[in-house]
């Protein structure tokens, strides 16, 4: 796991010399450190880490202001299509967010600002494109758009699902009233912008069946 002192070193570099590769690095070294809780694969059960990502109050000045405007970049160029690197960063940046929902004390917050909107938005056009097979430009490599969407539903799973209930529920595992009493944290609220996502993923033409949909447990 990266230092807390790299971590800083380069929130530093990026706040002095204002260059988004400084950002990136800073992103992608925090994603590589607590990478072991992302645990995307919906259809096994949590995986259990000793460890807790770090609480909203021990990251950097401004940061989740400084990601919003960058994730809200790579929404307004989503018309265009993304470059390869912009895609990259959108995948990092809703990797930084899971991770962060992770600590359960970070849900409420995260689950109140723009992020999800954001989110929620590329994601239905990408799976627009991925549905369609129109846009040739866009779905030049489909790994990328299918690697952010993978990210985007378990996004959504840990702000309205962050014990992971409904995992346990599909591999057989019935959480009993007494385990479910001992959850302390709350949801996020829902957005108005996540119910017609919802019936999006919920009634697609190309995804898995119905009962291994994430957004199924909200």
């Amino acid at each position: 796991m990266a230092s807390r002192e790299r971590l800083f070193e380069l929130w530093m570099l990026y706040c002095t010399k204002k260059d988004p590769d400084y950002l990136k690095l800073w992103l992608d070294t925090f994603v590589s450190s607590y990478e072991q809780f992302l645990d995307v694969d919906f259809e096994k059960l949590p995986t259990r880490v000793d460890d807790m990502p770090p609480g909203i109050s021990l990251l950097p000045d401004n940061i989740l202001q400084v990601l919003r405007i960058q994730l809200l970049q790579c929404v307004q160029k989503m018309a265009d299509g993304l470059e390869e690197q912009q895609q990259a960063l959108s995948i990092l940046l809703v990797k930084f967010f899971i991770i962060l929902c992770r600590n359960l004390s970070n849900v409420e917050e995260i689950g109140t600002c723009s992020y999800i909107n954001y989110v929620i938005t590329m994601t239905t056009l990408y799976i627009q494109q991925l549905k369609s097979k129109k846009k040739e430009k866009e779905m030049a490599d489909q790994t990328c758009i299918e690697e952010f969407v993978i990210h985007a539903l378990a996004f959504c799973e840990s702000l309205y699902d962050p014990y992971r209930n409904w995992r346990h529920r599909i591999s057989g595992r019935i959480l009993s009233t007494v385990e479910k009493s001992r959850q302390k944290y709350k949801p996020a609220s829902l957005t108005v912008e996540f119910v017609p996502f919802f019936y999006l993923l919920s009634f697609p033409c190309e995804m898995k069946e119905d009962r291994n949909n994430p957004l199924i447990a909200c």
